[in-house]
């Protein structure tokens, strides 16, 4: 039996021991003492301070005095630098972009803001997120680094966050707006999603999916868009385009959403928000749409069988009356009906998958280094 160098040995324990020592202090919601980390880790109090001079240099740790609770000298207190850097996230289209920053761990520091603009140009879409990438940074209050951005599109990205199709806004792939992301923020941990998928994610994180549901979530906004949620994880396939029924054009929701805003008279908005001059009007093309694009949903309900079907709009109104519709219309071409709920995420959803997704590349990034 061939036995480990002993400096092998050492540095996989000294590893350890970082690792212990970073991730109570990721997961605290205080400063912490050096006898209560070596507590909560199991370490010694003389390991826990030799690691934390490495934390403290690195800037992901912050030491301060603590008030004492009786008579004597104060203890001094070790936190984790949530503010030493920025995680970002984008969700772009071909009608706008939208954006918000967090913390290193994803608490929230700049708030959603959308921007609505012709974003169908490639170099007008890599413009726009540098431009409002920079508008988030400056509204971090403690530094402008950029730590992770995710960049949520319209089209299928594939298992290294690259984007590799899309019918929405082809030039982008012709732009290359991966490359210039990076060469804008080559600090940065930069990668790319599925819109959709985003928003995904944070109904698992923070909306109306359950831990280890089964689901599917339909987005209608500009597009009519699904994902499918198994066992609480977003099912991605082979190459990144599970979920994508609305390829298939005999299910014909690009025409639904034609028709619906033929009904509406330009006045889609307020046709939801119904009012009794529009009563009958707005019942009749709300249960019409949702007629038109239940054969596509029912096909995924099918495929997986979920607990739930998510329905997601910019419009909360919109989502109530929908999720009622359609919870009709899938009674006939369901073997088991899911429960239909309405998203209270809204238009934020992408935005907030993709901090969720920044947020973990950022913890990935942190437990790779040492300290």
């Amino acid at each position: 039996m061939t036995s480990q160098p002993l400096g092998t040995d050492l540095a996989a324990m000294r590893r350890l021991n970082d690792h212990a020592v970073l991730t109570t202090l990721w997961e605290a919601d205080g400063p912490l003492t050096a006898t209560q980390l070596a507590t909560v880790t199991g370490l010694s109090r003389t390991t826990v301070e030799a690691v934390l001079p490495g934390m403290l240099e690195s800037g992901l740790a912050l030491a301060e005095q603590l008030r004492p609770n009786r008579a004597g000298r104060p203890a001094r207190g070790y936190s984790f630098a949530a503010e030493h850097g920025v995680s970002v996230g984008i969700d772009i289209g071909p009608h706008g972009i939208a954006g918000i920053a967090g913390d290193l761990r994803g608490t929230v520091i700049a708030p959603h803001r959308r921007i609505e603009q012709d974003l169908s140009d490639g170099e007008d879409a890599v413009a726009a997120v540098i431009d409002l990438v920079n508008t988030l940074l400056d509204a971090a209050p403690a530094t402008r680094e950029l730590a992770a951005l995710t960049v949520g599109i319209p089209g299928i990205v594939d298992a290294s966050g690259h984007p590799v199709k899309t019918t929405v806004v082809p030039d982008w792939l012709a732009a290359d707006i991966d490359a210039h992301l990076r060469r804008a923020f080559p600090e940065a941990k930069i990668a790319f999603d599925n819109d959709t998928k985003l928003a995904a994610i944070a109904e698992i994180e923070s909306g109306a999916v359950g831990p280890d549901e089964t689901a599917v979530l339909l987005r209608i906004g500009n597009r009519i868009s699904a994902a499918s949620i198994v066992d609480g994880r977003v099912a991605r396939g082979a190459h990144g385009a599970a979920g994508e029924i609305g390829a298939l054009g005999r299910v014909a929701w690009p025409q639904a959403q034609q028709r619906l805003t033929t009904r509406a008279a330009g006045q889609i908005e307020r046709l939801f928000l119904g009012g009794d001059d529009l009563s009958d009007q707005a019942d009749a093309a709300v249960s019409e749409f949702a007629a038109d694009i239940a054969d596509g949903l029912g096909a995924l309900v099918l495929a997986i069988d979920p607990h739930a079907v998510v329905i997601s709009s910019s419009i909360p109104a919109a989502s109530i009356r929908l999720a009622e519709a359609l919870s009709r219309e899938l009674s006939g071409r369901a073997l088991f009906l899911p429960e239909v709920r309405a998203s209270v995420l809204g238009a934020a959803a992408p935005c907030l998958g993709a901090l969720a997704v920044s947020t973990t590349a950022v913890h990935e990034r942190l437990f790779d280094r040492e300290y």
